[in-house]
């Protein structure tokens, strides 16, 4: 016995491979499944946080830290700096109107139409438009 090498088994399509192509077809199913209803989840979040709100509109965000930020918001009309953080929601000052530049940054408001963008190169990473870089508008 000291002559003989490893010894090989055979492979069964029905009793091996089989299962193999089934377990991945339905890993494969699971994943698709998980993202579409991730893609049905976040539109009906959309809907349900006011996304297309009259009275509330996000006008500027700049990010000051991974969990912090400040946002330039216009409620019912009157325009407001509000700083954000995980462990509260502070609004800073009331903003004087006429001094809010408007029109805002330009930056898409869901991810993939930011993604997009970045792809194409109209904007880099920070929201800035590449036509601001140089302090020219």
């Amino acid at each position: 016995m000291t002559g003989m090498g490893p010894r090989l088994i055979p492979l069964s399509f029905g009793a091996d491979v089989l299962p193999l192509i089934f377990t991945a077809a339905a890993v494969a199913g699971l994943l698709y499944l998980c993202y579409r209803l991730s893609r049905f989840l976040a539109k009906g979040a959309g809907r349900a946080g006011g996304g297309g709100g009259k009275n509330i509109r996000i006008l500027e965000r700049v990010a000051l830290g991974p969990d912090k930020g400040l946002v330039i918001a216009e409620i019912c009309g009157t325009f407001y700096l509000i700083g954000f953080s995980t462990e509260r929601v502070e609004i800073l000052k009331e903003l004087d109107g006429s001094k809010v530049r408007p029109g805002g940054t330009g930056v898409p408001q869901n991810f993939l139409g930011a993604l997009n963008s970045a792809l194409r190169g109209r904007w880099d990473l920070t929201g800035n438009g590449r036509k601001n870089k140089g302090g020219r508008s």
